[in-house]
């Protein structure tokens, strides 16, 4: 089924980008649209090649002062970047994009709710309408956040996220920016308060709601696993780059658990 899916994507992309993107583009977006093709290819659907499937993304925005020593990195390991599984960077920008599976999306079609299984799947041909993400369902594990209308046990997106991108069946989407740190003075407000990650899951971590437990950094229960990630260092307030990609907060993200956090 992968194999196929993506040999009918390639076919499809085959012709966008090599109308848009070979020479019509910056390089930076040329860069973005062939990883975005990328990361799209290595979703393992289980569904048939002529679905509608959603992806997404949250932006995370790097501190000014953490810039010299993130572009250092990333130039000096440039294969390391390259295989990251779901990361792009922008190096224009200072942003980092994570990208998910919009897993239990909620999308009208023809006056009916039609909601995506976890890798992000409509079992549907077309959407006949805007394909904007509504929200999606309450469940025990995701309640939903400030910033979030909940009503009726759905979870609505203040703003409906609308398609920016497409690659055949697949449909990309910007759900807005991730809030990972607050620096000042150790305070944990954005972890702790009515938009944050932990509310969204019903009190519990991430760790422990999606148990996933990544021993790079020393196990806690009564915040959020944001800092355990690839190149951290274990330091709570440390650097975003450094903690955020790869910890625990951050693969929940990655199978599409927290797009609906709105900050």
């Amino acid at each position: 089924m992968k194999t196929s899916f993506i040999s009918q994507l390639l076919s499809l992309t085959a012709l966008a980008i090599s109308a848009n993107l070979s020479y019509g583009l910056p390089l930076s977006e040329r860069d973005l649209r062939l990883f975005e093709e990328r990361y799209i290819n290595s979703l393992d659907y289980s569904l048939g090649n002529d679905t509608v499937k959603l992806v997404g993304y949250k932006t995370i925005k790097i501190p000014a002062e953490e810039l010299d020593d993130l572009n250092d990195h990333y130039n000096k390991h440039p294969d390391v970047w390259k295989n990251l599984p779901n990361y792009f960077y922008d190096q224009g920008s200072g942003t980092l994009r994570a990208y998910f599976p919009v897993d239990g999306a909620l999308v009208e079609h023809d006056g009916q709710h039609h909601e995506a299984n976890s890798l992000g799947e409509l079992d549907l041909a077309k959407v006949n309408g805007d394909s904007s993400v509504l929200g999606r369902r309450q469940t025990e594990s995701i309640t939903g956040v400030e910033g979030n209308i909940i009503k009726d046990g759905i979870i609505y997106l203040e703003k409906a996220a609308k398609p920016h991108a497409q690659y055949g069946k697949v449909l990309v989407y910007d759900f807005g920016e991730k809030i990972v740190l607050d620096h000042h003075h150790g305070s944990h407000s954005k972890r702790e308060g009515k938009k944050s990650c932990m509310n969204n899951h019903g009190g519990p971590n991430c760790s422990d709601k999606f148990n996933i437990h990544n021993n790079k950094c020393k196990k806690r229960h009564d915040i959020c696993m944001d800092y355990n990630g690839w190149f951290s260092n274990c330091k709570k307030n440390g650097s975003t780059w450094r903690n955020f990609p790869g910890s625990d907060c951050d693969k929940a993200l990655g199978r599409g658990k927290c797009w609906n956090e709105v900050m």
